[in-house]
Parts: structure tokens; sequence; C-alpha cells
């Protein structure tokens, strides 16, 4: 497999525009980042998020999944094949999941459609595979087993 990882150890207040030919088809992981916008307007095989707060994320389409890990009160612009969201809380995912979002140990998540695309996006969501279906509101909360909506996440 091919990675792209930011390696840096903290970044903070930047607004990153990651070049296509670097993210490409790759995975991506992303780490340590605090108040950025970040922007990776290209396919990617998957994308990996870990400890990123009051962040702004638009993202290509995703061909496999969206990792994230105690990524806090951020927003996420996001087209994939399936959302993993783990130990996270206070985050916004404008999503278009083709599978369904699945969360652990969660809380205060919203998901809403998504709505800010760019130039080229519907190549790149064709190149990825992902087809119209959207899957957006319907999440598989791991810590809520009641056929009760779950308290943890709700709709924008």
């Amino acid at each position: 497999k091919q990675w792209y990882q930011r390696r840096v150890a903290i970044t903070a207040g930047e607004t990153l525009n990651i070049p296509k030919n670097e993210i490409h088809k790759k995975d991506v992981l992303l780490k340590n980042l605090t108040n950025c916008t970040v922007n990776l307007k290209s396919t990617m095989g998957t994308l990996h998020c870990t400890n990123c707060t009051n962040c702004t994320f638009f993202v290509g389409p995703i061909s496999g999944s969206l990792f994230l890990e105690s990524c806090n009160e951020s927003v996420y612009h996001v087209t994939c094949q399936q959302a993993r969201i783990h130990t996270t809380h206070a985050a916004t995912f404008y999503i278009h999941v083709t599978s369904k979002a699945i969360v652990e140990d969660c809380k205060g998540l919203k998901f809403g459609i998504r709505d800010q695309f760019y130039e080229g996006y519907e190549d790149d969501v064709a190149e990825a595979g992902l087809g119209e279906t959207n899957n957006w509101d319907d999440v598989d909360d791991f810590n809520w087993l009641s056929k009760d909506p779950s308290p943890n996440w709700s709709t924008v």
C-alpha cells in the first residue's frame, strides 16, 4: 500500500491544501491537527484521522473507509464507502456514505447530507466507484443496542 502521512508532530492554525498527486488513490493518515482547514480534493483509498480538534475537512471521495479516532469539535464534508468513528465528540458530518456510518464511544455527533463540492468532484466519485446511494442518516452506534434512537448522534 502507498501511504500519504502528514509527518509533523503538531500542526495548528493552518490551511492544508494537499496536492492531488500526493494523495490520489492512496491511503491518507492525518494526525494531531488543531484549528486547521484541510482540503483533500482527490480520490483516496482510505482516510485515517487521529487526534484532530476544531478542524474543518473538505474531503474528496474515499473508495474505502473513513476512520476517525479522537477527532473532536470538527466538521467533515466527506464522501465514502463506509465511515468508522471512534472516541469522537461534538463533531458534525456532512456525508455521502454508500454503506453506513459506525460510531463507538462517541457523543454529540451530528449527521447531514453532503452539500460542499469542488470542480471535478463527480469525476472523482465515478473513479472511486461510489454510487448514488446515500445512507447519511443510517448510523450504527455500537454503544447503543436499543431500538430507541441513540442519544449519541442526531441529524443536522
